[in-house]
């Protein structure tokens, strides 16, 4: 069937982080200031918070993927458990959402995406096809939108679906079938793109897209998993995609 729409994975493949220890200083010193303006305390010092919280918080989410658990963190209880369990601190849900928003702004100062990528989403959209993305990430949705509108992708997105907001992690079909409804294609009209073998690439086989993997980031291999087509640079997608001939 005719190729009518092509969804994306996030991180890795539309674009890139690197959480700066810069930048959690930064997002940390407000955590330490919001904690005592709402507590009437001295909050901890600054690089003890980054240890008892932000690492304990990055533990429990890194434990759950390699685990491959397909259910989401619900990262508003997780950040409220560290804080009451870790530091002993009782902290009414307004300010913990304030402590996720700040510890999420060190990732957003880090996230970079080339003129190459929002070409490319360009491209597939005068060509008439929907653009999606599908992304696997405990952070909070309507933060992770407002990356993507500072990033100039959002308005080059149809449609977003994050584990977060479903509950559920690729390669799990419903959060795939979720992006596709939003942009009404069928799987078949539907072509996958992302770095991972078995989230992406495994994932969209299984409801029936075609799926394309991009090494530009990371390299995976596996014989079990054989994506439809194999990139380098997000570049080379319409033409991988058959959208352009490769003698062009």
């Amino acid at each position: 069937m005719a190729l009518r729409g092509v969804l994306f994975d996030y991180g890795h493949t539309l674009v890139d982080f690197r959480r700066t220890e810069e930048a959690l200083l930064e997002a940390y010193t407000q955590i330490r200031a919001r904690i005592e303006a709402a507590l009437y305390i001295e909050a901890p010092e600054v690089g003890h918070l980054i240890d008892r919280v932000a690492n304990e918080v990055d533990r429990r989410v890194a434990a759950s993927y390699e685990d491959r658990r397909l259910e989401e963190l619900d990262l508003l209880r997780v950040f409220d458990e560290v804080l009451s369990g870790t530091l002993g601190l009782t902290v009414p849900p307004d300010v913990v959402r304030h402590v996720v928003a700040l510890d999420h702004s060190a990732y957003s100062r880090t996230i970079s995406v080339s003129d190459e990528t929002r070409a490319v989403l360009r491209d597939l959209r005068a060509r008439g096809l929907k653009t999606g993305l599908v992304s696997n990430v405990s952070l909070l949705p309507d933060l992770m939108r407002d990356d993507l509108a500072n990033l100039g992708l959002l308005d080059l997105l149809d449609a977003t679906t994050f584990s977060s907001e479903i509950g559920t992690r690729k390669p799990d079909p419903r959060i795939f079938r979720d992006a596709l409804a939003k942009v009404e294609l069928e799987p078949a009209d539907a072509a996958f793109v992302g770095d991972r073998l078995n989230d992406d690439v495994a994932g969209a086989h299984a409801v029936g897209m075609r799926a394309v993997q991009t090494r530009e980031f990371r390299q995976e291999e596996d014989p079990d998993v054989q994506p439809d087509a194999m990139i380098a640079r997000l570049s080379e997608l319409p033409t991988a995609l058959g959208l352009v001939s490769s003698s062009a």
